[in-house]
C-alpha cells in the first residue's frame, strides 16, 4: 500500500504529463535565467524537428518529453571536464542502494524484477534495459540533449543503515569521484541523511530523500530531493488555516454547540521533526491563531493510546473547535477513538501528513470523528480510465512483460537526463541548479490537472526556494463513512472514502483560496476524476512511434 503511494511520487519532474495541444511558452511564474547555451524556447530549439507544436519533444507519447532546447551538433565543444566526475564524453553517477540484509521496509528499495519471469532480476539487468529505452528515445527522437555526454551509471550497496556505515560509505563514494549521486535507500521514509549529508558536504551532487528545504538552501547547490518536500505540509496547512478557514464558523463539528462557535484552532503535531513555532509564525501571517498545541512522541507507536487521552482532554478543555492535524495514520486511529471516549467532536482539519487522508488508513479511524474530517489531501482521486499502455514507458518500448524493471532506482534515476539536459552545455553544480530553477513548474497547479505539481526553486510558489521534487499542491476533500468509493491513487472501491471538490482542483500556497469551500456538499465532489485530467488540456497524448523496438518484434 505504502509503495503504491510512495511510487507514484517519483520522477514527476522527469517527463512530466503534457499533450500537444499546450503552448510552447516555456517562461512561467519564478521561473530564473537559464544557463549559458540552453536556449530552453527558443527559435533554433523550437525549430527542430524533434520538438513539438507545445515545445516539447516526445519520449513514449508525442510532446511529453522535456522542454526543446538548443542543438548541439555532433562534435562541438562542451567545455570537457567542466567539473568533478564530468568529461567531454561522460558524467560519473552513483546509485547509492540498500544492502540485502537491510529492513526492506523502512529502507524503500525494492528489489530488481524480471517482469517476462516474474522472478528477482539483477541490477546489471535492470540498468541495461533503462539504458536501452532511453538511448533509444535520444536516437530516434531526441528526447533529451545531452551535449555530447552520456551517464556512466555505477552502483554502490549500503554496508549498513547506522551512522557509522552511512559516514564510511561517503568516504566511499566521494573517493570515486562522481558528479551525481542518488541515495535511493528510503524514497518513501526519508533515507539516509547522515550518507547523503557527508557526500554533498564534499560538493558532490546529491538527490535524496532526506533533503529538507534548509538543507537545499546550506548545501545549494549540492543538495536535492527528487521526491516530496517534507517540510511544505507547514506553510500549506498554515495558508489553508488562514486564508480559507480562520474567521468562519465551526460548521464542520460534529458537536452541535461547536457548529454556531467561530473557529479557534489548535493542533496536533510530532514533538521531533516538526517546527511548531514556524507553523505558528507563518498561520499568524496568514492571518490564524493558534490557541492550542500539543505534541506527541513519534518514536514509538505501542504508546499512542497512553499519549491521547492528556492531549484531548487540553484540546477539549481549551474549547477547540478545529483540530489541525499534523498526524500520522497509527496516531489518528487512537486518537479519534479517545476523542469518542471523552466526548468531544470537533473540526479534524487534515493536512495530508503522511498519507493520514488516504482512505484505507481513515477507514480504521473511528467513523463518527472522522466523518467532520476536511481539508487538504496531498493525493488525488482514483482516475477512472485504463491509460493506454503506452503511457507506461517501458511497455511503450519493450511491450507488456518484457523488461527489468527496480521500482524507485530506476524512477529516482529518471532525473539524471532532465538534470544533464538543462545544466546546458558547460555541466556544473551551479548550472544545474541554474537550470532547474529556469524550468516552469508541471502538473497540479502549475499547469491545471489532477496529478502532482513538479517544479523547483521558486516556480512552484513556496515561501521558499524549492529543492524537491513534489509535494508542494494539494486538493480540497473532506471524508464520507457511508459512501462507497475507490480508494485514491490505487482504486479497489470500499466504505468509507475522501470526496474532492471541485473536480480535485489543486492549489499552491499562492493560490490558496480566499473563502471557505462547500465541503462536504456531494453535489460539488467527486470521487473519482477522468483519466483525461491528468494531462495539460484535457487530452491524452498519442502514442510516439518506437520503430524497431522490443514492443514491435525487434531485438533490443
Amino acid at each position: 500500500m505504502w509503495a503504491a503511494i510512495a511510487m507514484s511520487l517519483v520522477g514527476a519532474f522527469a517527463v512530466p504529463a503534457a499533450s500537444a495541444a499546450s503552448s510552447a511558452k516555456v517562461t512561467g511564474p519564478g521561473t530564473g535565467p537559464q544557463p549559458a547555451g540552453l536556449g530552453m524556447g527558443s527559435s533554433a530549439a523550437l525549430g527542430q524537428k524533434t520538438c513539438n507544436p507545445n515545445g516539447r519533444t516526445s519520449f513514449n507519447t508525442v510532446g511529453g518529453g522535456p522542454f526543446c532546447v538548443n542543438p548541439w551538433p555532433a562534435g562541438k565543444n562542451n567545455g570537457g571536464a567542466t567539473a568533478p566526475g564530468v568529461t567531454a564524453t561522460s558524467v560519473k553517477v552513483v546509485l547509492y542502494v540498500t544492502n540485502s540484509q537491510g529492513n526492506t521496509s523502512t529502507s524503500g528499495t525494492s528489489a530488481p524484477m524480471n517482469l517476462a519471469t516474474g522472478a528477482t532480476g539483477t541490477p546489471d539487468a535492470a540498468i541495461s534495459d533503462f539504458l536501452a529505452m532511453y538511448n533509444y528515445a535520444n536516437t530516434t527522437l531526441g528526447t533529451y540533449q545531452l551535449w555530447g555526454r552520456k551517464p556512466d551509471i555505477q552502483i554502490v550497496t549500503a554496508s549498513g543503515q547506522d551512522e557509522a556505515s552511512q559516514r564510511a560509505d561517503a568516504v566511499t563514494v566521494v573517493n570515486m569521484k562522481p558528479f551525481m549521486v542518488f541515495d535511493t535507500t528510503g524514497i518513501s521514509t526519508g533515507g539516509a541523511a547522515v550518507f547523503s549529508t557527508a557526500v554533498a558536504s564534499k560538493k558532490i551532487v546529491v538527490f535524496s530523500a532526506s533533503t529538507t528545504p534548509e538543507l537545499g538552501a546550506k548545501l545549494s547547490p549540492y543538495m536535492w530531493n527528487f521526491g516530496a518536500d517534507p517540510q511544505a505540509g507547514g506553510p500549506l496547512a498554515a495558508a489553508f488555516v488562514g486564508k480559507t478557514l480562520s474567521g468562519g464558523k465551526a460548521q464542520y463539528a460534529g458537536d452541535p454547540a461547536f457548529q454556531s462557535k467561530k473557529r479557534t484552532f489548535g493542533v496536533v503535531y510530532p514533538s521531533s521533526g516538526f517546527d511548531l513555532a514556524a507553523f505558528q509564525a507563518s498561520a499568524k501571517s496568514n492571518g490564524a491563531t493558534i490557541a492550542q498545541a500539543v505534541s506527541f512522541d513519534p518514536t514509538d507507536a505501542s504508546t499512542f493510546s497512553q499519549q491521547v487521552p492528556t492531549m484531548i482532554n487540553k484540546l477539549k478543555s481549551s474549547g477547540i473547535t478545529s483540530v489541525i492535524l499534523f498526524t500520522p495514520p497509527t496516531f489518528n486511529t487512537p486518537l479519534t477513538k479517545e476523542a469518542t471516549s471523552q466526548s468531544y467532536s470537533p473540526e479534524w482539519v487534515t493536512t495530508g501528513y503522511q498519507y493520514q487522508d488516504f482512505d484505507a488508513f481513515a477507514r480504521l479511524y473511528d467513523q463518527d470523528q472522522w466523518s467532520h474530517a476536511f481539508g487538504m489531501s496531498v493525493l488525488y482521486p482514483y482516475v477512472d480510465g485504463t491509460p493506454p499502455a503506452y503511457i507506461n514507458p517501458y511497455t511503450w518500448y519493450f511491450g507488456p512483460n518484457n523488461a527489468t524493471t527496480w521500482g524507485n532506482i530506476t524512477s529516482s534515476l529518471a532525473l539524471v537526463w532532465p538534470a544533464m539536459q538543462y545544466a546546458g552545455p558547460t555541466l556544473t553544480a551551479a548550472n544545474l541548479k541554474k537550470g532547474f530553477f529556469s524550468v516552469p513548474a508541471q502538473g497540479g497547479a502549475a499547469t491545471g490537472t489532477n496529478s502532482f505539481q513538479a517544479g523547483y526553486g521558486d516556480t512552484v510558489g513556496m515561501p521558499y526556494p524549492e529543492y524537491a521534487q513534489i509535494g508542494t499542491d494539494f486538493a480540497l476533500a473532506w471524508y464520507s463513512a457511508t459512501a462507497t468509493v475507490p480508494s485514491q491513487v490505487v482504486g479497489g472501491a470500499a466504505k468509507g472514502g475522501a470526496l474532492y471538490l471541485d473536480n480535485a482542483k489543486r492549489y499552491s500556497y499562492k493560490s490558496v483560496p480566499t473563502s471557505t469551500p462547500k465541503f462536504f456538499d456531494t453535489s460539488n465532489s467527486v470521487a473519482t476524476v477522468p483519466l483525461a485530467s491528468s494531462y495539460v488540456g484535457g487530452q491524452v497524448p498519442a502514442a510516439s512511434p518506437c520503430t524497431g523496438c522490443p514492443s514491435q518484434g525487434k531485438t533490443s
